[in-house]
């Protein structure tokens, strides 16, 4: 009988979530390598509000900190609307905060898309997003501000405790409903509704390539720590992950 490994084994992925751990743990491993963890931490968000948002943004070093006690190697901090409300330039201020206090690399969201976004070469996006109008319009100016192109954009406007319950092929066809003709790609913010089960449909649907929120921040967090297993299976950008430099 050979000797078993500990959980984590091989690196282990610390997430802050703005609410409930439930999409994302079940997106997270159906595409993590063996010995890759997660270790989650929830900010028990109840509404698509400011004041939520702000409650979770005061205690996101806490909780920090509490993930690197418990031996993470890099530090995921989930929750577009809580950064993008905030303005272009909160995203690195928010990662330097987090390295400092922790010692540990770190992402958010948005800059996780940001960079998701431009490792498949898209320029001009075509965004889809659950938001509310005013979280949607924070997200479509953040994304103009970091040099894309939003050439199409709709929300589909989800109750923040009803993300769970759209299904993939209905996320597909709301994208199919934007113009999609100029774009070089399709984003689909917010790891708490089924935007990973939704890509590889997409891509297929139209042949773009898509980032989801999720799938960005996976991503991130595997090249960051030295994952480059070959994920298939999950769209362009996980498939991508296996033939970047090591």
């Amino acid at each position: 009988m050979g000797v078993e490994k500990p959980f984590g084994w091989r690196r282990r992925i610390g997430l802050i979530s703005p609410t409930v751990i439930e999409m994302i743990s079940y997106d997270f491993y159906r595409m993590a390598p063996p010995g890759v963890g997660m270790c989650g931490i929830t900010s028990n968000i109840e509404f698509w509000d400011k004041d939520n948002f702000s409650r979770a943004l005061d205690g996101i070093l806490e909780a920090s900190l509490y993930l690197s006690s418990r031996n993470v190697d890099f530090i995921v901090h989930c929750g577009m609307p809580l950064v993008t409300t905030r303005g272009k330039g909160f995203e690195d201020e928010l990662v330097k905060k987090i390295s400092e206090k922790t010692g540990l690399p770190a992402t958010t969201s948005i800059r996780s898309a940001i960079r998701a976004l431009a490792h498949l070469g898209i320029k001009r996006v075509a965004l889809a997003s659950p938001y509310p109008q005013e979280l949607h319009r924070s997200a479509k100016a953040f994304l103009e501000a970091s040099g894309f192109e939003v050439v199409a954009e709709k929300t589909l406007d989800v109750p923040f405790k009803k993300l769970q319950d759209v299904l993939p092929e209905q996320i597909c066809a709301f994208v199919r409903t934007l113009d999609l003709k100029s774009a070089d790609g399709v984003y689909i913010p917010c790891n708490q509704w089924a935007g990973c089960d939704a890509a590889p449909l997409i891509e297929l649907d139209t042949g773009l390539p898509v980032v989801t929120g999720g799938h960005a921040d996976f991503w991130e967090a595997f090249r960051n720590v030295g994952v480059r297993d070959r994920i298939d299976g999950h769209g362009r950008l996980m498939g991508s992950l296996a033939d970047m430099p090591r």
